[in-house]
């Protein structure tokens, strides 16, 4: 895992709330529906775990603390799958796919 710390690893998680929240609205049948809104569970309970830690902890390195490494390196793998076609709008696709990218290769063992 890259040395990031809390605060950039909370900044990051919470564009990619963001990010997967428009993909949500934008999802055009339950499945996609139900894709996106699995990873923004696991993302969320990451978040908010995050929230938990004092703000004068923040400069310390990140790791994942909701789920097992393993775990959300799965749930990710298994939604970046799901990306190559969904969204269907262009810019969130392109918006999921860089942070997506970008928090894989945070977490992921060097």
């Amino acid at each position: 895992m890259s040395s990031v710390t809390i605060s950039q690893a909370s900044e990051l998680i919470w564009e990619l709330l963001e990010a997967l929240e428009d993909a949500y609205w934008e999802a055009s049948t339950c499945e996609d529906k139900d894709s996106t809104f699995n990873i923004l569970r696991v993302l969320n309970a990451e978040y908010m775990e995050l929230l938990k830690v004092s703000v004068q902890d923040h400069h310390y390195e990140y790791e994942v603390i909701s789920t097992s490494q393993d775990a959300m390196n799965q749930a990710l793998a298994e939604y970046q799958q799901f990306t190559t076609n969904h969204p269907q709008r262009l810019r969130t696709r392109q918006r999921l796919r860089s942070l997506l990218n970008q928090f894989s290769s945070m977490i992921s063992p060097q």
